[in-house]
């Protein structure tokens, strides 16, 4: 064999790695895009989509987070597993505002995430507790009428 064929052999071999990691990249982007599409419907309380969203969200980054670590990929698996508790978090009502989190990475929008997700939560809250008092009254309302008619 000559140094030539050495040579052309080497240079297949690369271009067939670099083929494998450009579908390797490709397939990893698709899944990415499609768990932005279920963090976008996992927004939606009313319709009941959200929180299967994002229970199969929380499924999706577990699995990732799994096999990351069957390849040794740590990191990767530590950004999954995160992935998997912020969707996690995201099942309880009004929470979904910790989503701004997966976007960690552009920093600065973790801070007024947090404070906004604690402001969110507190009006959550507060509406509650408003329509708690309203239940109340209402009963209370009802059982004088009741009462009043009672008397008559």
């Amino acid at each position: 064999m000559k140094d030539d064929d050495l040579y052309l052999i080497a240079e297949q071999y690369e271009v067939v790695l670099n083929e494998a990691a450009e579908i390797e990249r490709r397939k990893r982007n698709a899944i990415d895009n499609f768990q932005t599409a279920l963090d976008v419907l996992g927004l939606d309380p009313i319709m009941g989509v959200g929180p299967a969203a994002d229970t199969v969200n929380v499924l999706i980054s577990s699995l990732r987070s799994g096999l990351a670590l069957a390849k040794k990929e740590n990191d990767i698996a530590k950004e999954h597993i995160i992935n998997a508790g912020i969707s996690a978090i995201s099942l309880i009502p009004f929470a979904d505002v910790i989503k701004i989190l997966k976007f960690r990475k552009l920093g600065k929008l973790a801070k007024p995430a947090t404070k906004l997700a604690v402001v969110g939560g507190k009006a959550a809250k507060a509406y509650g507790a408003k329509k708690k008092l309203e239940r109340i009254a209402n009963a209370r309302s009802e059982k004088s009428d009741q009462d009043s008619i009672d008397i008559d």
